[in-house]
């Protein structure tokens, strides 16, 4: 059925209501998978990764310390 789109009550839409657009899809990120060893990059510094901890996190290695980090921040 062709025509102005109504309220589901049957109630025409306000001017404001008429030109809305409809949002663009959502991409996926595909998460990267870490290996021991592997060079990442962590806040502009590079390391090494060391291991998952579980809970969305790892342990990297930058300057011979061991950092405990969230996996979604490393590049």
């Amino acid at each position: 059925m062709s025509g102005r789109q109504r309220l589901p009550g049957g109630a025409p839409r306000k001017a404001s209501q008429r030109k809305t657009r409809r949002q663009a899809p959502i991409t996926a990120r595909i998460a990267a998978v870490w290996r021991s060893g592997d060079s990442v990059r962590w806040k502009g510094r590079a390391g090494q990764y060391r291991r998952d901890v579980g809970d969305d996190h790892c342990e990297i290695l930058l300057e011979s310390r061991v950092y405990r980090v969230p996996t979604r921040e490393l590049e």
